[in-house]
């Protein structure tokens, strides 16, 4: 009978590797070893884990001639060829950064043609050890910017926030979107073998507009919305800017440079609405990702109206008040970077 007996410095060992994150495999084979150690038999260790006696056997003696290093997995076949890797991970990256998109076979053809030659499975597999994964594309106006007004802005958007989370300003941030009856395709829980379907219903003459602001920053965070079956005109944008509701401190209003903000009824209107402690900060040019309300729109595009198709104008405007409606009350209290609490 094949007996194992462990001396205490390797029992405290093994005991100290359980404790470890290991594979199941592993963790049954140092259960053979102590339970072996405790006086167990091949044949009872093995009905108690539910195994062959034999593997048992095999598993003491190959412990027995080689310690600890038998618990791991004998790996067969040649060793990995670490140079090919790196090749394969350098070359993956090249192609990655190209500005064009890939599908797992077309990168196998691509490496292909550069001498590697990998079938779609493996290139997939290369790909995880890279840390890719396979996501939606989204567009960007990052390459028509200046860099030199974005970086610019950040930091005067940084004063802001800072300003409005301490409470001596009301930051804003405004712009308008426009709601078809056939809403953007998204995502959704469905059974196996299923796909929901969306009726298309034609936009013509049945489009919402949304005017909205976006007020993040502070002690309770709002969203104000306006919503119509017509085009915003500047006498609309003017008398949303006065019933913003009114604070201490003056209300700042960060907008981008749309024709219907920069228009000449707004440029006469704004003695005025500084006068009543409004002030419009214009963003760069091409950037939209400064201004905190495009977050909201495509939450409430895409998440908060459930029901994706409406037949009529009516219909429309209301499942887009109720999108506005439900994520309002949900809005989270955001902190600047430097002012956010240590967690």
């Amino acid at each position: 009978m094949i007996c194992i007996s462990l001396d205490d410095a390797t029992r405290d060992e093994l005991r100290a590797l359980r404790r470890t994150g290991l594979a199941p495999k592993v963790r049954d084979r140092i259960e053979m070893v102590t339970l072996s150690d405790a006086g167990w038999s091949a044949p009872r260790i093995a009905a108690h884990l539910g195994r062959h006696p034999q593997t048992v056997r095999s598993l003491l003696r190959a412990f027995a001639a080689g310690g600890i290093a038998a618990l791991y997995p004998f790996r067969s076949g040649p060793a990995p060829d670490a140079e090919r890797r790196r090749r394969v991970a350098s070359t993956l990256r090249e192609l990655l950064a190209e500005e064009r998109t890939w599908t797992s076979r077309q990168l196998a053809e691509a490496l292909a043609a550069r001498g590697v030659a990998l079938g779609p499975r493996q290139v997939r597999r290369h790909l995880k050890r890279l840390g890719a994964g396979y996501r939606r594309t989204a567009s960007t106006l990052k390459h028509k910017q200046d860099p030199a007004k974005a970086e610019r802005a950040g930091k005067v958007l940084a004063n802001l926030k800072a300003k409005a989370a301490a409470g001596s300003i009301v930051l804003y941030y405004l712009d308008e979107c426009g709601f078809s009856p056939t809403l953007p395709v998204g995502s959704s829980w469905t059974l196996p073998g299923q796909r929901k379907l969306v009726r298309y219903e034609a936009p013509q003459g049945r489009r919402v507009n949304a005017l909205a602001a976006y007020r993040p920053y502070g002690r309770s965070p709002r969203l104000e919305v306006f919503t119509a079956g017509r085009t915003w005109n500047s006498y609309d944008l003017i008398g949303f800017l006065k019933a913003l509701p009114w604070a201490r401190g003056p209300r700042v209003i960060v907008l981008d440079n749309a024709g219907l903000h920069t228009s000449k009824v707004i440029r006469r209107a704004r003695r005025s609405l500084t006068a009543a402690g409004i002030y419009l900060y214009f963003l760069p040019p091409y950037s939209p990702e400064l201004n905190e309300i495009e977050a909201v729109f495509r939450q409430v595009k895409y998440h908060e109206i459930p029901e994706r198709s409406h037949t009529t104008r009516i219909g429309l405007r209301e499942a887009v008040e109720r999108g506005f409606d439900n994520y309002g009350r949900k809005l989270p209290r955001k902190y600047p970077k430097e002012l956010r609490p240590a967690a």
